[in-house]
């Protein structure tokens, strides 16, 4: 196999495994749970919106909402349940 079809099956696979589990969220009066973050396990925010399995990107200081790219900045983190 070459080189060059070695990187470009290897950027795929990246692609494809990266986006295969997006983190979600289950949030209630600014207190949230989440799965497959790489940031967080737990958070509280400010925003208070009721959150079932949401799906979110999550960042170090906030996540957004992907369904309504609502960005919620949050103020105290844990990375376990």
């Amino acid at each position: 196999m070459s080189i060059k079809k070695f990187l470009t099956l290897l950027a795929l696979c990246m692609v494809t495994f990266t986006n295969a589990k997006s983190a979600n969220a289950n949030c209630s009066n600014g207190e949230c749970e989440f799965n497959y973050s790489n940031h967080y396990k737990y958070a509280k925010t400010y925003c208070l919106q009721t959150l079932i399995y949401e799906d979110v990107e999550t960042n170090y200081l906030n996540f957004t909402i992907l369904k309504t790219d609502e960005k919620c900045d949050v103020f105290e983190t844990r990375n376990e349940k």
